[in-house]
């Protein structure tokens, strides 16, 4: 089986099945002879999934059918991006692919489609905004949201920047020192920077070397925003603490380990995502109460049990596109929009079960104003105890940051 044939298995199921391109690509990869090649078109296609829907809407006098898109889009992902193959072997490729794959009858289509790509790109919509969705690849409704909420300069700013290439570390204190990391990456010559913002990070080019430090326990993949929202928590050595949506654990990790009396409950609604916070866990070496639990389900138990309760609820993940390229697949305003009473039912729960002078978080990891300030105004105008400490929105950035949001709650003591 050729790589791309691989690649168009895994883009196939992400497509026709609504699967998650990581996983996909993570039950697949074995097939491929070179994983990195099939990584970085997977993605690739991924991420530029809304421009070669327009390029192909202006190429074709109709619509083509799924596989032929799908065969279109690598091929044009090949020409743009992949310098290493000639624009008349990425080509020819795709054209041999698409026999490869049982569909001849699309071979003459394909051919002619990409060799008229190859000479001449589709102009870009003239308006500003359809040009911004285009060239950014992201829905031009979400452009329109945007646009709204933080004027057309500043969109197009995040919508347009490059991510940092390399990936955002915390260091297990409990095992070691930023400063023993810092010693093992300069001894086997690993790029790596110290993020001056979080305490003991460091932004690390992710690869064998550095994967036995992460197998070791040493040093955990969690992103920068996240360990931002831990910081602005403010838990205590002493304090008892409520992750109430903790898959996969990063958060409820990082908690544990700011002293050895802090108490946590990592909670979710699926017994395999407990595994994983388990998992995780013994790898970092810190203990967890770790319990089976639905978050939209009021748990009479837990009420005003905990110090600081973390709402890091269900969202629709737009802030971190950039790392999970299909998050804009099969979404729509009405499908994003509804999420909110989820999210706004999560927080009343979370609420009841924060302790008199205690705090309550609410994170998500989207821009959209309608999952984030909306939600949290909501909620102070219909629970008076409590008072707004502290709200920030992260934009994606060239630095390292994804996007996310951040609201600190205070409830009165009595």
């Amino acid at each position: 089986m050729s790589d791309l044939k691989v690649c168009y298995n895994i883009l196939s199921q992400v497509y026709k099945q609504q699967a998650y391109g990581s996983i996909s690509l993570t039950n697949r990869l074995g097939e491929a002879k070179n994983r990195d090649f099939v990584t970085r078109l997977v993605y690739g296609v991924l991420r530029n999934d809304v421009k070669y829907d327009y390029y192909i809407s202006q190429m074709t006098a109709k619509k083509p059918r799924n596989s032929a898109v799908i065969l279109l889009k690598i091929g044009m992902y090949c020409i743009e991006e992949m310098d290493s193959m000639p624009d008349y072997a990425a080509v020819n490729n795709t054209v041999e692919l698409s026999k490869e794959v049982g569909k001849q009858g699309s071979s003459g289509f394909i051919n002619g489609v990409l060799k008229a790509f190859c000479r001449k790109r589709p102009s870009l919509p003239k308006d500003e905004t359809q040009k911004l969705s285009v060239e950014a690849s992201v829905p031009l409704w979400l452009v329109r949201q945007y646009n709204r909420q933080f004027g057309a300069e500043k969109t197009r700013e995040f919508l347009t920047c490059k991510p940092l290439e390399l990936e955002h570390a915390r260091v297990n204190t409990l095992k070691t020192s930023l400063a023993e990391v810092e010693k093992k990456l300069d001894e086997t010559n690993v790029e790596y920077t110290v993020d001056e913002d979080c305490e003991n990070c460091l932004f690390v080019r992710n690869n064998d070397k550095v994967r036995s430090l992460f197998d070791a326990g040493l040093i955990t993949f969690q992103s920068k925003t996240s360990v931002k929202c831990c910081e602005i928590a403010g838990v205590k050595d002493g304090d008892k603490v409520l992750d109430a949506c903790a898959a996969p654990g990063g958060k409820s990790v990082y908690f544990a380990s700011i002293g050895e009396n802090v108490g946590v409950v990592a909670c979710d609604v699926y017994h395999h995502r407990l595994q994983l916070i388990q998992q995780y866990a013994r790898r970092m070496g810190v203990k967890l109460d770790v319990r089976l639990m639905d978050a939209t389900v009021y748990n009479k138990s837990l009420a005003g049990a905990f110090d600081v309760v973390l709402c890091d609820v269900p969202c629709s993940g737009f802030g971190v596109a950039a790392k999970k390229p299909d998050v804009y697949l099969f979404k729509d305003k009405d499908k994003i929009f509804g999420i909110t009473e989820t999210q706004y039912g999560i927080l009343e729960n979370g609420a009841a079960y924060v302790r008199d002078g205690g705090t309550l978080v609410y994170s998500t990891c989207t821009l959209l104003k309608d999952e984030n300030d909306d939600v949290v105004k909501k909620f102070l105008r219909n629970n008076k105890s409590f008072k707004l400490e502290s709200k920030q929105t992260f934009l994606p950035d060239n630095k390292g940051g994804d996007g996310f949001f951040v609201a600190k709650m205070k409830r009165s003591a009595r």
